[in-house]
């Protein structure tokens, strides 16, 4: 299965196989149709919204660690990025993969689309915000940036 990154703004150009899932603290209330976060919709494309991975949600010992933009920090010497990587290092990657696996056989059942699912984890910032999370879910997911052009 394939697995990518991406931000909120992106998810108008999927197709029904890509499943966009957040790995946010907060989502935009249009992820949720104004219905609260645990509201799942299907948009008009057949693009599953709503999904979240709260095990991928920047933690407690993230907190109060990033200051946002301009940001004076490399994502290597950034203390929230540093408390990230641990917090996601630490998991079962074959437990995450699995999940996702799962999620994506689940979704092409019940959606009945064809071609493979692929999972895309949502951040906020743009893919310019070299000082994102999508480093570290990059580094341990072994993955890159999702673009139009990358389409399936």
């Amino acid at each position: 299965m394939k697995i990518y990154t991406s931000y909120f703004y992106q998810v108008r150009f999927f197709k029904q196989n890509q499943i966009p899932i957040s790995t946010a603290i907060g989502d935009p209330k249009w992820f949720h149709s104004n219905n609260g976060n645990d509201f799942k919709f299907i948009d008009k494309n057949g693009v599953i919204n709503g999904l979240r991975a709260p095990f991928l949600s920047p933690g407690k010992s993230c907190h109060n660690l990033c200051h946002g933009r301009p940001c004076e920090f490399t994502p290597d010497k950034c203390n929230f990025l540093i408390e990230y990587k641990k917090q996601i290092f630490a998991l079962d990657k074959g437990w995450v993969f699995g999940q996702f696996e799962s999620l994506g056989n689940k979704m092409k059942e019940i959606l009945k689309f064809e071609d493979e699912p692929e999972i895309i984890l949502l951040v906020h910032e743009a893919p310019t915000n070299e000082c994102s999370e999508r480093v570290v879910l990059q580094k341990f997911f072994n993955c890159s940036e999702w673009t139009r052009n990358a389409r399936t």
